[in-house]
């Protein structure tokens, strides 16, 4: 049997994983996870995080040079956070987009001041020309949106948000479902621009951060509701937590993600006992920065003894990552000579 990138892709997240696949698919979905290093921006001569051509370049030289087998748009999580009042630097071939300055208006102000949130501002509109150019029926295109949690707390000062999270629970609560509700429309446009799945990416919503019971009260309701809301329109979701999650994968469980993507701190023979769901992951990013090939390789045999459904990256890969070192581990997923 051999598929094409999108139909291995697709199959798995389907949850076809025997049957219907010949092998995992190794993928880097962008947003948080960008494999956009600095070599490949380098070639599309910068521009990738705001200009469509740029960002559909980049998309393609990720495939291309490096053999992940999507397109993934954006390239940072900051976008949504532009439209909301957020200060952003929007960094080089060298360095990320970043937050600069949070929005200090009240939440009150910022829910009546950019409600409703227009989901073709700015970047956003750029990311949505990309996915409609990136369109293909070979290569997957994953849309990614950042998590409810992160983006507010991007948004407005992240340690008045957790404290709020205490001590006006439903003050936070009111907030996280005027984000979460923005975010779902953003994502919607992205499937009607042609997104074959959605990535959600919550690198500040960890357990270690929240906690299990916070976790399930602020975190778990707002991912059941745009996951329910991309299932009824026929699309995967793959979701990333960061940070040790040992402690909410029953939570993680009741969120029905099409596959759930770990940090490297999180072992993955003890996450595939637990995740009733797919598995992605989980090789580290720091090895793929500094590590020697023959490291990379069996850190990517690992994964994939470990039964993870789709190999991929840890979490977010530096910059300066070098496009031989992310060869090879899609290289060694490809060969299938684990196999034997």
């Amino acid at each position: 049997m051999i598929l094409n990138e999108k139909e291995r892709l697709l199959n798995v997240l389907k949850g076809d994983r025997v049957d219907r696949v010949d092998r995992p698919p190794v993928i880097c979905p962008g947003g948080m996870m960008s494999a956009c290093v600095t070599e490949i921006s380098d070639q599309v001569g910068g521009g990738h995080h705001s200009e469509t051509q740029a960002m559909v370049n980049a998309a393609r030289k990720i495939n291309e040079l490096i053999g992940f087998e999507n397109y993934g748009v954006p390239y940072c999580l900051t976008a949504e956070v532009e439209a909301l009042g957020a200060s952003v630097n929007i960094g080089d071939n060298l360095i990320e987009p970043r937050i600069t300055r949070y929005n200090d208006q009240p939440l009150e102000a910022i829910m009546e001041s950019y409600s409703p949130v227009d989901v073709a501002f700015g970047r956003m509109g750029v990311v949505l020309a990309a996915i409609r150019e990136l369109g293909n029926s070979r290569v997957p295109v994953i849309g990614n949106v950042s998590g409810h949690i992160s983006t507010a707390t991007s948004v407005v000062d992240p340690l008045e948000m957790f404290k709020m999270l205490r001590r006006e629970p439903e003050r936070a609560a009111r907030f996280l479902t005027f984000i979460s509700d923005y975010l779902i429309r953003y994502a919607l446009e992205m499937v009607r621009a042609g997104a074959d799945v959605i990535s959600i990416s919550d690198p500040t919503a960890t357990g270690e951060i929240l906690g299990p019971r916070n976790f399930q009260k602020f975190a778990v309701p707002y991912y059941q509701k745009i996951i329910d809301v991309l299932h009824q329109e026929g699309v995967p979701v793959i979701l990333h937590i960061c940070g040790n999650a040992s402690k909410i994968v029953d939570s993680l469980n009741e969120v029905k993600a099409n596959a759930v993507s770990f940090d490297s701190i999180v072992n993955m023979k003890m996450a595939r006992e637990g995740i009733k769901t797919g598995l992605m992951g989980n090789v580290s990013t720091q090895l793929l920065h500094t590590g020697e090939r023959a490291k990379i390789v069996s850190i990517t045999r690992n994964a994939l003894h470990s039964e993870v459904d789709i190999v991929a990256p840890a979490c977010g890969l530096s910059m300066a990552t070098s496009i031989t070192n992310l060869k090879a581990m899609t290289d060694y997923v490809k060969e299938g000579s684990y196999n034997s």
